[in-house]
């Protein structure tokens, strides 16, 4: 029988050759690709195993190639003579390989089907994650979050100890009830010459202690009944010489004397705490009283009165808006042109138009109401321009007045007669002060 020849593939170019069992190790040009190639050794028949059939979605397996070590040894012991050859796997022909397909190289799950896969390569973020050092880390930075997260609702909540103490004790007092022990004795007036009433609808006492040391009890929760006391003994008063101990002013006391501070004041009904005003850097606390006392025909003329504590002294009462508003000066200066100007302590409440057709060019001009006590009638109006000093402080925005807001202010009038000759009107050309300081 005669020999087989010898097919194999160029390893270069893959084209098949087919060569005599002869030529066998001899060493050649390949007819394709001029490449220097080596035909190989002649192997002996090999039994081949079936190969597993791979899955319907994979590609089919090529056949499993022989193993290189058995075809070493092989070619040593049939011939002395040739010098051994390390074939390359591409040698080996491959049933179903053509010249165009490249080199299959197989899995190791495939050339061992029983063999475990090996695990997939770990990313490196899951490299990273069993990092000590990153893992501490993430730790601090959760740590740290917690604690900003706690401090945030802490800052917020409020600290119910601080409420406690920023509460203002409330003290009600009905009708003809003596007042609470204080550092002086209040004493009632007789029924014979007035009957208070002290109606206290919103009594809140402000606690403060002016000199920056801790004051008694008693200073610290009923400032408002101590002013209240001073303001009693001011009323009940019936001269001049009684009063001055409970009064603060800059007038001369030649002056007072032609006042109706030289007698007895008219009974009043009612006594209400309104507001309360403290400048600490002044050690100044300043209550406001509601004060309604008897009018004509059984009417009620109300008014606003100020009590004003400094450091640790003892309350008075403010005597220059007693006189502007209770003791008519402001309305005797708004009864009749005058040329002259006036500073008054005043409850102001601007309204932002002018309704007074008397008033020459109402269009450009705004009102300010100058009354005794807020939501009353005014004592008088006085008007002033959109671009007037007063304007530009309305329309700032950064001070404690504005639009109807009434407050206790110091306002400088005139009476303007150079506009309209025929028409005069009460001017209001500057607000020197925002509260009730002479």
């Amino acid at each position: 029988m005669a020999e087989e020849p010898i097919t194999f593939s160029c390893p270069a170019c893959g084209i098949i050759l087919t060569v005599p069992r002869a030529l066998a190790g001899v060493v050649g040009p390949c007819p394709s690709c001029k490449t220097s190639i080596r035909a190989p050794l002649p192997m002996p028949a090999l039994a081949i195993q079936p190969l597993q059939q791979p899955p319907a979605t994979q590609q089919p397996v090529q056949p499993q190639q022989a193993p290189q070590q058995p075809i070493q040894q092989k070619s040593e012991a049939s011939s002395s003579s040739v010098e051994p050859t390390v074939l390359h796997p591409d040698q080996q022909p491959l049933p179903s390989r053509t010249p165009a397909s490249k080199p299959y190289v197989a899995s190791a799950q495939e050339t061992n089907p029983t063999s475990t896969p090996p695990p997939p390569e770990p990313q490196p973020w899951q490299q990273n994650r069993h990092n000590p050092l990153l893992r501490l880390l993430l730790g601090l930075l959760f740590l740290i979050a917690c604690g900003a997260l706690i401090y945030g609702l802490l800052a917020l909540l409020p600290d119910e100890k601080v409420q406690e103490q920023a509460k203002p004790a409330e003290i009600q007092l009905s009708p003809r009830t003596a007042l609470p022990a204080t550092p002086q004795k209040i004493t009632p007036p007789s029924a014979s010459t007035q009957a208070p009433s002290f109606n206290f609808s919103n009594p809140t006492l402000l606690s403060l202690s002016l000199d920056g040391k801790a004051a008694d009890e008693t200073q610290k929760i009923m400032p408002g009944i101590v002013a209240l006391e001073a303001l009693g003994k001011f009323l009940t008063a019936k001269t001049l010489s009684e009063r001055l101990p409970y009064i603060e002013t800059k007038i001369p006391l030649a002056e007072l004397e032609n006042t109706l501070l030289a007698g007895e004041l008219p009974a009043y009904r009612s006594i209400l705490i309104d507001t309360q005003e403290a400048n600490a850097v002044e050690m100044v606390l300043d209550i406001y009283y509601n004060v309604d006392f008897e009018g004509e025909d059984g009417k009620i003329n109300p008014q606003t009165l100020l009590m004003r504590t400094r450091g640790s002294g003892q309350p008075k009462l403010v005597v220059e808006p007693f006189l502007d508003l209770f003791g008519g000066r402001l309305a005797e200066f708004a009864s009749k042109p005058s040329s002259r100007a006036g500073t008054f302590q005043v409850i102001v409440s601007a309204l932002a138009t002018c309704t007074n057709e008397e008033v020459p060019n109402r269009d450009k001009k705004l009102t300010l109401k100058l009354l005794s006590r807020d939501n009353t009638r005014e004592i008088a109006q006085a008007y002033f321009g959109r671009q007037s000093k007063i304007g530009m402080l309305l329309e700032d925005g950064s001070f404690s007045l504005s639009y109807g807001k009434a407050k206790a202010c110091t306002v400088t009038l005139r009476w303007n007669t150079e506009e309209d000759p025929a028409k005069p009107y009460l001017e209001a050309i500057d607000l020197p002060r925002l509260d009730w300081n002479p």
